[in-house]
């Protein structure tokens, strides 16, 4: 039987410094968000409100990474080690591990990468000594070597010495077979369905309908105070909102497309569930596509 040996990282630091971004980011684009709302000017409005979303663009990113780290594990097993890291995946067999060591065996300190967030320490860096050292962890400071004829992987478990000892403790039992070698990263995924034309269609328009609909909202909501947004059977419109509500049509529609965009390349990627993707993608389509038909219907009563 191949026993498999569960190694996460310490979490506790990443996830905090992740929720204090996340916050500020909120903070920020909310801010910008209530002077857009409270600016009479067209001109003004816009530039507030592209202020508060591009302020706001590093939120999808600080949320991955945030569920990369709570996902992620290193586990060893006789045939090799697993590396998850969000939906990155890192199939290493132990044919290809040529050694497994801690920084302090080497005389030289060995290089980090040059700009690295606690809880998301994901970038490669040159080491004069070992090579191309790519870092899959969560911290610098508890570092685990593992060299394979391409690069050396830093992984950071939450016990070093104990990662060390079952991969040794492991690997003379001996391997039953050989795992087979896989990489496969979150930017692979983008560039395949980049290439299926279902799925590029489906999200483009999708992304592309949310921006005309944030795009028309910006222009109608500094020219009318007021909006319908409740009608009596007989057509008569029967309450009236502040027009800065419509903002929450395309910021809502935005979000689920990330959302989407998000769940659905994890499905994409599943074996056997291929199909799961491209409903969920076509999801990210019917929602503007409604909140659209929403906003002609409160235009033509207004």
């Amino acid at each position: 039987m191949d026993e498999r040996i569960e190694h996460r990282p310490d979490r506790k630091l990443g996830l905090a410094v992740h929720l204090a971004l996340m916050l500020v980011n909120v903070a920020v684009s909310g801010y910008f968000l209530y002077l857009a709302y409270a600016s009479a000017v067209r001109g003004v409005f816009i530039l507030y409100l592209l202020a508060s979303i591009i302020s706001g663009l590093p939120m999808p990113l600080l949320l991955y990474q945030a569920f990369a780290l709570v996902r992620a594990r290193y586990v060893i097993s006789r045939n090799g080690i697993s590396i998850q890291w969000g939906l990155r995946t890192e199939d290493i067999p132990i044919s290809d591990i040529e050694w497994i060591r801690l920084p302090q065996d080497f005389v030289n300190a060995i290089t980090p990468p040059a700009f690295r967030l606690p809880g998301a320490v994901l970038a490669s860096s040159m080491d004069r000594d070992i090579g191309l050292v790519e870092y899959v962890a969560a911290e610098t400071k508890r570092l685990v070597l593992v060299a394979t004829p391409a690069k050396v992987f830093a992984l950071s478990p939450g016990n070093p010495y104990a990662f060390i000892n079952d991969f040794h403790r492991s690997a003379e039992l001996g391997s039953f077979t050989t795992i087979r070698k896989q990489s496969s990263k979150p930017e692979l995924i983008l560039t395949l369905l980049s290439r299926d034309k279902t799925a590029r269609n489906l999200l483009l328009a999708s992304l592309a309908i949310s921006l005309l609909m944030l795009i028309t909202v910006s222009f109608i909501i500094p020219n009318m105070e007021t909006v319908p947004l409740g009608l009596e059977a007989t057509a008569e419109i029967q309450e009236v909102s502040p027009s800065e509500r419509l903002i929450l049509l395309p910021l809502l529609s935005l979000l689920v497309f990330f959302v989407d965009l998000g769940y659905g390349a994890y499905l994409y990627r599943k074996e056997g569930f291929k199909n799961a993707a491209y409903i969920v993608f076509f999801s990210s389509l019917f929602l503007p596509i409604s909140f659209s038909i929403l906003l002609v219907f409160i235009l033509g009563f207004r």
